[in-house]
């Protein structure tokens, strides 16, 4: 006769070796993309977040507080105030200050830019494999052919982990699937671990708000209706956000911060939902514990419902969402041209095939687990139609704004292996729901390619502007001259901004809170009108342009197609003029500028 507890240990030995083996696989994948994507020198997702993630990075290091969020380098006039979250910094930053005694200032960047994202990949494997296993709910049932496949199938989420990536969304990665696996785990280990994510990700950016949300409802809701297992997990959940949002908030933004309102941020607004949220659901999961379902229901809608009022009347800026900065014109001129504020359409425009291939793999694979997770439901396993809540979410948000195309590939496929195993059992709910979806996204896909067909790129002198044209531009020149305003078109700004001169700063670059710069580089640039010009060049002291090729078509009745053509506009002295790389910079002569 086996002995049932050493039986048992044996057991979870297995499972721990089996998981680390997938987790090898997963990560072996992952490395391969990432490695794919690179091979070039220049990775898929590389944006103008990464340059300004870094001149964030090095003002901290170079004497910047920590709460300090402003940027020097760029003054529109007023100094640029980062939203951006210290959290994201602080791995980078510490990774810095460790090895630069050893490897010296920029090496030492090179190396914490680097590095860091292999680490939080390996991390991130572990938790899709593990979060797998658990919706898989049998052991063994996820097998190295479902990783592979899997993995293969998220090439847009993986290569946010690219070496160099420095933006925030691989991290925003990390604590989804960290959020998805606590939930997975149903229990109150696993609503501590969705908690602590949920509230991180939102001090991270406010891209998966939504998210955070569907997760903290799917678990109130269990709690709700009495589901199994249900109460540790909602006490977990709405104890840890209410005491970690504050705490957060001290250690990444500050006691000053946390009562000031900024719309598109991690600050009050957020701070005392989130807070809120946190202290209502617990004290009911106390005081009504042992209530009917509508008494529980009661117990967190009615107080729900009065604090969103309440916040609604606290801080009324925020419904009109945290763009609200940006005007009519600024919208025609800038946002309304980024692909990300798009619907996925945008993608059979630009011919981006393998975006629209992997949005049809995920639409199939969420399909084919519908059925699956009907079944769990019914059977009152709310985890697993949770994590699917969120994956369909993230899905349509990304049908609806392109910038969601990192997410919904890492949800999805978490699937892929329990419809893989369904189908190889015969079941014929779920082969009937994977070749419907299947039918849909062929005939739908190849309908779309017909109607929606990709188009060449015409771009006018706005999109020049905003090009990225000329990078890595040789600035030693700007040391001789008096420090000063620098007006730029904002890829070139942002590309100069962290290798500018003391006392030098640029004025535009193209992100919401540089409204202000963005406003006076459109009017600068592409006005007609001579007093727009002087009124917008008025705070500056200096004009940067490259030297580009831009197409005839365009007329030379604009500045910036003036200087961008080589030629010479009144009232701008050029004082650089480099034939290696196209930089010029001009000083303005107010009094004669036209």
């Amino acid at each position: 006769m086996v002995d049932a507890t050493k039986s048992s240990g044996m057991s979870r030995e297995a499972e721990t070796s089996g998981r680390i083996t997938l987790v090898l696989i997963a990560f072996g994948v992952a490395v391969l993309l990432t490695v794919f994507d690179i091979m070039d020198g220049r990775f898929y997702y590389r944006d103008i977040d990464d340059l300004l993630r870094s001149l964030q990075i090095r003002t901290l290091l170079d004497g910047g507080g920590w709460y300090d969020l402003t940027i020097p380098a760029i003054r529109m006039p007023e100094v640029y105030l980062s939203p951006w979250s210290r959290l994201v910094d602080l791995p980078y930053v510490v990774l810095t200050l460790l090895t630069q005694p050893f490897l010296g200032r920029e090496r030492a960047l090179a190396f914490a830019f680097h590095v860091w994202q292999p680490v939080m990949l390996a991390g991130f494997c572990w938790l899709t494999v593990a979060t797998m296993q658990r919706i898989a709910g049998e052991a063994g049932l996820v097998r190295p052919v479902h990783v592979i496949a899997a993995f293969a199938m998220m090439p847009l989420s993986l290569w946010e982990f690219s070496p160099g990536r420095i933006d925030h969304h691989n991290m925003q990665l990390l604590l989804l699937m960290l959020a998805l696996y606590g939930v997975s785990l149903w229990s109150a280990v696993g609503g501590v671990l969705a908690g602590f994510a949920c509230v991180l990700s939102v001090a991270v950016g406010l891209e998966l708000a939504p998210v955070v949300l569907i997760v903290m409802l799917g678990v109130g809701a269990a709690w709700v209706f009495g589901v199994a297992g249900s109460g540790p997990v909602q006490r977990a959940v709405t104890a840890s956000v209410a005491v970690l949002t504050p705490a957060a908030a001290l250690l990444l933004i500050g006691p000053g911060e946390m009562l000031v309102t900024r719309c598109d941020a991690f600050s009050a607004p957020y701070l005392a939902a989130l807070t809120s949220y946190g202290a209502i659901s617990f004290a009911a999961t106390h005081f009504v514990r042992d209530a009917r379902p509508v008494v529980r229901l009661g117990a967190v809608a009615v107080p729900g419902g009065l604090l969103a009022l309440l916040l609604a009347f606290a801080f009324p800026s925020c419904l009109h969402g945290p763009y609200q900065m940006i005007d009519t014109q600024l919208h025609a001129l800038w946002l309304d041209r980024v692909q990300q504020e798009k619907t996925f359409l945008d993608f059979y425009v630009a011919g981006e095939t393998i975006k629209v291939v992997c949005l049809g793999l995920m639409a199939i694979v969420a399909a084919g687990a519908l059925p699956v997770v009907w079944r769990c439901s019914r059977r009152g396993e709310v985890a697993v139609a949770t994590v699917y809540a969120v994956a369909v979410a993230l899905f349509l948000f990304t049908l609806l704004q392109t910038r969601f195309i990192r997410f919904p590939g890492a949800c999805v496929m978490l699937f892929l292996p329990v419809v893989w195993s369904e189908i190889g059992r015969r079941n014929i709910a779920v082969a009937r729901a994977t070749a419907a979806a299947t039918l849909v996204v062929l005939v739908g896909g190849y309908g779309l390619y017909r109607l929606v067909p990709a188009e060449p790129f015409r771009p006018d002198v706005v999109d020049y502007l905003t090009f990225d044209t000329c990078t890595g531009v040789d600035v030693s020149e700007l040391a001789g001259l008096p420090p000063g305003r620098i007006m730029a078109p904002s890829s070139l700004g942002l590309d100069i901004a962290g290798r500018l001169p003391e006392g030098m700063s640029v004025g535009a670059i193209s992100f919401h809170r540089a409204v202000p710069g963005l406003k006076r580089m459109f009017d600068l640039f592409v006005s007609t009108e001579g007093a727009v010009r002087r009124q917008a060049a008025e705070p500056f002291d200096y004009v940067a342009v490259c030297r580009y090729p831009i197409v005839g078509y365009i007329p030379n009745d604009t500045l910036y197609a003036k200087l961008a053509r080589g030629g010479e506009w009144p009232g701008l002295v050029r004082i650089v003029d480099s034939p290696k790389d196209g930089f010029q910079l001009f000083r303005i002569d107010h009094r004669a500028l036209r």
